[in-house]
């Protein structure tokens, strides 16, 4: 188990000094994913999913018949969420969040 820091004392020199405050957002399907790519522009953002890789759940059923087309229908999140975009993904799942800390506790 492992606590994230949300709490703008807990963040690093440089991250303060480019002024950005820290979001985490838990998940990182499709709205995670849309989220992340907008709130990086002002925040410093950190994505935790309990899954590794993202599913289109509906296309899943063409992958029955034709199954070469899994690979088109899911791919492994970390990848993308910190090379591409440039943001912090967690695999695990969040426990517990503590507002007047600004933490979350998160199961790996």
């Amino acid at each position: 188990t492992r606590v994230t820091s949300l709490c703008s004392a807990h963040t690093s020199s440089s991250q303060r000094a480019m002024g950005k405050e820290r979001v985490l957002l838990i998940g990182g399907q499709f709205t995670g994913n849309f989220s992340a790519r907008e709130l990086k522009k002002h925040f410093h953002v950190t994505v935790v999913d309990c899954k590794e890789y993202f599913e289109y759940t509906p296309g899943v059923l063409r992958a029955y018949v034709k199954p070469c087309h899994l690979d088109a229908l899911t791919f492994t999140l970390q990848p993308v969420f910190e090379r591409s975009m440039g943001v912090k993904f967690i695999w695990g799942e969040v426990k517990k969040l503590n507002a007047v800390e600004k933490t979350a506790t998160v199961k790996p």
